[in-house]
């Protein structure tokens, strides 16, 4: 079913990537690979457990945290490579992806949660506001560093591997507290998150990395525009 669900969401989601252009087609990109992403994820997690003998709730915070977050982040590593600044916060891009996941991974849940007798809406509407998010912002803190590293010529690799550790952290950290008495903090990690990364970028920030007009960079102490000569 699980694979149905897979191919039924990616080929209709494959015409319209065909039509879109330049970033718009990228940001969908990042999103039909996070979906990808979940396949490959729940193939090396499967096989963690038949080799290691893991229980479920040991993989969950040990090794699952690491195959997904490294899944997850594989395409932003285009971006150490592309010159030009985009018309999209790196972070959206890799929210996309981390977005792309979880909804396949919701799909994963909700079958296996078909015979339950509670309500199954409020169950995904519980996920899609908690899990969901924690596999956006955990990606989206990668995006994060990206822009850092691209505004500031900051050093590569160790930043990448100390925001991909916080967001290996926080993916681990948000399924301990789910499975334990401390499940609404690890319900509203995500939320709050989210929060205060919308309200960043809505104040234009340096996650905003919109391309200039020729070549120039803005002046941000100026209230007034530049009036051509």
């Amino acid at each position: 079913m699980l694979d149905a669900v897979f191919w039924g969401t990616m080929i209709p989601l494959f015409f319209l990537i065909l039509l879109l252009k330049g970033e718009n087609r990228l940001m969908m990109l990042f999103f039909a690979w996070g979906m990808v992403a979940f396949a490959l994820s729940l193939t090396v997690n499967d096989l963690v457990l038949k080799q290691g003998g893991l229980p479920v709730s040991e993989l969950s915070v040990t090794w699952a945290p690491i195959i997904e977050e490294f899944f997850k982040a594989l395409p932003l590593l285009y971006f150490l490579v592309r010159r030009e600044k985009t018309a999209f916060p790196l972070f959206t891009f890799a929210l996309a992806a981390g977005i792309g996941f979880s909804i396949q991974e919701n799909y994963m849940y909700l079958f296996s949660q078909a015979s339950a007798e509670s309500s199954l809406t409020f169950y995904v509407i519980l996920r899609s506001i908690t899990a969901c998010l924690m596999h956006g912002m955990a990606t989206g803190i990668l995006g994060f560093g990206l822009s850092l590293i691209k505004e500031f010529n900051m050093m590569v690799m160790p930043l990448l591997f100390g925001l991909f550790s916080v967001s290996i952290i926080l993916h681990a950290l948000f399924n301990l507290y789910i499975a334990s008495g401390a499940r609404l903090v690890g319900m509203l990690m995500p939320l709050l998150l989210y929060m205060v990364s919308a309200a960043v970028l809505y104040q234009g920030n340096i996650l905003k990395t919109g391309t200039q007009k020729d070549g120039q960079e803005p002046d941000t102490h100026s209230p007034l525009p530049v009036e051509k000569q």
